[in-house]
């Protein structure tokens, strides 16, 4: 059979069947030929197209979108397919263009897809309607199947359902149901699968730790040839709606157990509803028909029909009847004095309207308004005689006065000719300009504003006055500004007074304490020469009995040492003048030198341990200082230890350096332990000391940065903890001298054990000449008792001898005392580093504050000790300096 679609003579007729319009355009977008198929459209017409620039005929939009695929066609050569939409005399067109190159040419395909897109807008746009109608209304589809025990749904309940489909095991689905309703659910999908489906279930579920209302509904059964059973119906979420049922309980139950009388009635006076309260004042029972009653009939807030029908009318004109008060209205109940009432009026959509009333008892807010009004009667007397200026100002009404009493600016204006005015009808204008600044900023803010200000009185004699300004607001009122003034000038004069006696009292003092320091040398001078000779006299003859009376008055002479010490560390805390040497401290070193300079002093049965620590910790603080605090806390410890062990170190943590003092001893009673850092306070008034040591070593942690606190428990021990910032060190730590322990003031420095023996005298012509500057004999014989043996002396009384014998002599070291007559030791010191800049010059005085030993280094002093010192630390000092 000869092939009907392949014979050219047919093609035409196949071409008007199945082709498009094909358009042949040249580069320029010219139609040069045209052959219409399928189409009867008013602008794909030949005489409209062919030769015609179809680029310019197009509108704008789909122009964008055609251009660039024309060209891409027409420069690439390939093949464009793509939709368009044209928009031409207010219609929308639509059409499928195959672009592709032929030769020079491009050939267009033209396929109208018009009524195919409208029918897929118009299927979108009802299917956006129903996303929408399923989004409001909270609906979701279900799918159950009875074979796997499974749901599969989608939709818009706001819960669990989204617009992809999801599945869900039937056991699983029933852990989210609320226990209590798990039976009735399971029960209605068991009936549903037997083909029950008239009713639909509401059921609770549970979901982050929400509970939401659910109802479902099946619509559809089927039945398969295997015995499986799948339902399909709707799912919604009736959360809000049963919350607003649960809302509308709760209000009527609300309304009922109200205080106030509610009522509603129609039109005519026919009862519909009244609370709890309301039947109770008016006789009725629970179980009485309210609606075979007219409100006017029982004695209630309206006493005729007439009277009910023009409130009703006038209610439902719009009117509401506010705050009506009516007096006595009960007769039954003559114990409340005054209802107030509010009516509104709620028309249904029939057009009938149902009178709302609310009456509640106002008898307490009458007599508290009557006990308001006796108050204030009595506070309005009060005020006026007040000696203060009360103003008071309505911010919203341009802080025009509320209120002024007689004691306000301008006495002689009364309260009632001030009310309505403001601050520019009293004050110049410069003065109610800057009030009214205040005013506003005050009103603005609500920050309260006090000063004292300093005013002349009618005489031109001072005058001060205490004001403030504030913002009062409340609920009940609108916003009020106060402004009290209180004339303080017999307590301001009263405060300078007793200014000038507090600058006198510490002036005084400064001088106390300078008195004190001063004292040191006046009494270290004589203890130096006990120390020394007590010592002499226990290596003398009947040397156990000297021996015995040594330690006496040793042990009291440390006492005594302690005391001095203290008071002067006290006079220099009181003056502010406590002086620190910041520099850095490697704490293993101090704390092991601590632990050296004690262990012999420790009680016996008693272990003192040096707990491990870090040793690399180094920190930039006051050596000295910390020595002392450390040595005083031991010390302390010693007072109140007889057995156990004294244990100290320390650690970090974070930004600090943690140190403690732990004992085995008798503890301090809780009543006390508060008060153990305050001045002259002591746990045991049994034991030695003076009550000064906690306190000098709180002042001295705390101007070190730290803090310092105690724990204790009787009979057990007691624990005292200080803190110091853990600033790590930067420079190196230089070494101390030894002799810096004595030159700190603390009292509980002790000195090295001596490790080499003295040396047998040498022969005189070998002998080095010291020359000793000390104008008090017994401190020179003291000296000569201790160096005499191995130095040959020579006496200076003041410092202008000393300068003198120098240049004479040529001694091979100086100990030179600072406080000397004619010439102190400080200038004599200076003197003769100029004429020699070698000599060694050691200043030795009782001076003994950090002050003193800098003013003694500045002059070329090289070495400074305190009086009294130790044989073994003069001993050792004068041996360094000759050898070098």
């Amino acid at each position: 059979m000869k092939s009907i679609l392949k014979d050219t003579n047919n093609s035409e007729k196949l071409l008007n069947m199945v082709s498009d319009t094909l358009i042949l355009m040249d580069k320029d977008g010219v139609c040069v030929d045209i052959a219409i198929h399928n189409v009867d459209l008013w602008f794909i017409k030949e005489k409209r197209l062919l030769g015609k620039n179809l680029l310019s005929l197009l509108p704008s939009n789909t122009y964008r979108e055609f251009y660039p695929e024309f060209k891409k066609v027409l420069l690439q050569k390939t093949k464009s397919i793509r939709n368009y939409e044209l928009t031409l005399r207010g219609r929308n067109y639509f059409f499928k263009c195959i672009m592709q190159p032929y030769g020079d040419l491009i050939l267009c395909q033209y396929r109208d897809i018009t009524e195919r897109s409208q029918r897929k807008l118009e299927l979108e746009r009802k299917n956006r309607e129903l996303f929408e109608i399923q989004k409001a209304a909270l609906i979701g589809r279900w799918i159950y199947n009875a074979n796997a025990k499974e749901f599969s749904y989608s939709g818009q309940t706001g819960i669990m359902c989204t617009e992809a489909e999801q599945s869900i095991l039937l056991s699983d689905y029933l852990n989210f149901i609320l226990p209590e309703d798990r039976d009735s659910f399971s029960n209605w999908l068991v009936q549903n699968l037997k083909g029950n489906m008239e009713e639909s279930i509401d059921y609770r579920i549970s979901l982050d730790k929400k509970v939401f209302y659910i109802r479902l509904k099946a619509f559809t059964r089927e039945r398969y040839k295997d015995g499986n059973v799948t339902l399909e119906g709707y799912i919604q979420n009736i959360t809000d709606i049963q919350q607003r049922r649960n809302d509308i309980n709760l209000l009527t139950h609300a309304i009922n157990n109200s205080t106030e009388d509610i009522f509603a009635a129609h039109e005519d006076g026919t009862l519909i509803f009244a609370n709890r309260q309301f039947k109770l004042h008016h006789n009725l029972n629970n179980t009485d028909d309210i609606t075979q009653l007219k409100i006017y009939e029982i004695d209630s807030y309206v006493r005729n029909e007439e009277e009910w029908k023009k409130l009703a009318v006038s209610i439902k004109n719009g009117e509401k009847k506010l705050c009506v008060t009516m007096y006595n209205p009960l007769p039954l109940y003559p114990e409340i004095l005054a209802y107030e009432s509010n009516a509104y009026c709620i028309i249904s959509d029939e057009g009938e309207g149902t009178i709302w009333a609310f009456g509640r008892d106002i008898s307490q807010r009458i007599k508290h308004e009557q006990q308001i009004k006796r108050f204030s009667q009595i506070l309005d007397k009060t005020i006026e005689y007040l000696p203060a200026g009360i103003v008071v100002k309505d911010i919203k009404n341009n802080f025009k006065y509320l209120y002024r009493n007689r004691e306000s600016y301008n006495r002689e204006i009364t309260m009632q000719e001030a009310l309505g005015k403001d601050d520019f009808d009293f004050y110049p204008l410069e003065i109610a300009q800057e009030k009214r600044r205040q005013d506003i900023e005050i009103a603005a803010t609500g920050q309260e504003m006090h000063w004292i200000t300093e005013e002349r009185d009618g005489n031109g004699q001072s005058l001060f006055l205490d004001k403030r300004k504030m913002k009062i607001e409340s609920n009940d009122f609108s916003p009020i500004l106060l402004n009290i003034e209180w004339d303080i000038t017999d307590m301001e004069l009263m405060k300078r007074e007793l200014m000038v006696a507090k600058e006198k009292a510490e002036t005084s003092d400064q001088l106390k304490s300078a008195f004190l320091a001063n004292m040191s040398h006046e009494i270290r001078t004589p203890l130096n020469a006990i120390v020394g000779f007590s010592r002499i006299i226990a290596e003398s003859e009947n040397t156990e009995e000297r021996k015995e009376y040594y330690n006496i008055v040793e042990a009291n002479n440390e006492r005594l040492l302690q005391l001095i010490n203290e008071i002067l560390d006290l006079s220099k805390i009181e003056a502010r003048i406590v002086e620190f040497s910041i520099a850095p401290v490697r704490l293993y070193p101090l704390c092991k030198e601590i632990h050296d300079a004690h262990v012999f002093r420790c009680p016996s049965d008693v272990e003192l341990i040096f707990e491990p620590s870090d040793e690399d910790i180094r920190i930039d603080s006051d050596k000295n200082r910390i020595f002392q605090v450390i040595s005083n806390l031991i010390g302390n410890a010693f007072k109140f230890t007889t057995h156990g062990s004294i244990s100290y170190g320390y650690h970090q943590e974070g930004e600090n350096i943690i140190f403690h003092v732990t004992d085995t001893g008798t503890g301090i009673a809780p009543e006390k332990i508060g008060k153990v850092f305050e001045r002259f306070v002591k746990a045991n008034n049994f034991a030695q000391g003076t009550g000064l040591g906690l306190a000098i070593c709180k002042t001295i942690i705390e101007r070190l940065g730290g803090t310092i606190s105690v724990t204790s428990e009787l009979e057990k021990g007691t624990t005292f903890t200080f803190n110091l910032p853990a600033k790590i060190a930067k420079e190196e730590e230089k070494e101390m001298p030894e002799t810096v322990l004595e030159e700190s003031g603390s009292t509980t420095n002790e000195p090295k054990e001596t490790t080499e023996k003295s040396q047998a005298i040498p022969e005189s012509s070998l002998m080095k000449t010291i020359l000793i500057a000390e104008d008090t004999d017994s401190n020179y014989i003291l000296i000569k008792a201790i160096l005499g043996k191995e130095y040959h002396l020579e006496r200076a009384k003041d410092g202008m001898e000393a300068v003198n014998m120098f240049v004479e002599l040529n001694p091979d070291i100086i100990l030179m005392d600072m406080k000397m007559p004619n010439l102190g030791g400080l200038d004599a010191t200076r003197i003769i580093r100029e004429l020699s800049p070698d000599i060694p010059i050691i200043a030795l005085t009782a001076f003994a504050y950090d002050h003193d030993r800098k003013a003694a280094l500045e002059v070329g002093c090289n070495d400074f000790l305190t009086k009294p010192f130790t044989q073994e630390v003069l001993k050792e000092t004068i041996k360094k300096w000759v050898n070098k």
